[in-house]
């Protein structure tokens, strides 16, 4: 769900890699018109080169898509890819992610892939693109909402009291940090 952590799980993560690693980031925005690929369009403005001049040249998808796994075949350089909140992605982008998924283990990279699985029904083309991916090649980690114990906690770090805290957030830890930096425990605006 939104606010429960998916990015910082993911800069946590790869903060914590070895320094050889590559990281490499790009988003899905929530727009009214999806910006095909917008994600590969991040990554190539980082990584330049061939696939960034391919976006260009106007290049198709299907030279897209084989300029970035060369990018990620690279074995001298480890590399991990993340595509964050991929329930907006637009159709392109999910074939992006089948591509790369299916191929992955031929690559010196590890893909990240975030979503919010409440917004991905039955109906959501990104449950195809992850029915189609190997067993062998894909794991799925939910992030779960904070324990009552781990609100507490917080509470008591910013010097509150942790009465209501879990109940009116649910345990979401953007809720729970957006209450504890107003007065009350009201849910304030920004959420």
């Amino acid at each position: 769900e939104a606010g429960i952590g998916k990015t910082a799980l993911l800069e946590r993560f790869t903060a914590s890699t070895d320094d050889g690693m590559r990281v490499l980031w790009g988003g899905c925005d929530a727009l009214f018109t999806a910006r095909p690929l917008g994600p590969l369009h991040d990554i190539a403005r980082v990584v330049g080169g061939r696939l960034q001049s391919l976006f260009v040249e106007g290049a198709e998808r299907e030279a897209l898509f084989d300029a970035c796994l060369r990018e990620l075949q690279r074995p001298e350089t480890p590399t991990i890819l993340v595509l964050e909140d991929v329930h907006w992605a637009d159709e392109a982008t999910l074939d992006l992610i089948k591509y790369l998924g299916r191929r992955i283990d031929a690559t010196s990279a590890l893909l990240l892939v975030s979503y919010r699985d409440d917004e991905v029904d039955a109906a959501h083309p990104l449950r195809s693109v992850l029915g189609d991916l190997g067993s062998g090649t894909f794991a799925r980690l939910p992030v779960p909402p904070l324990s009552r114990e781990a609100v507490s906690c917080l509470a008591a770090d910013a010097g509150r009291r942790a009465d209501s805290l879990y109940e009116v957030t649910g345990g979401n830890p953007f809720f729970v940090t957006e209450v504890l930096s107003v007065d009350g425990s009201r849910v304030p605006d920004t959420v």
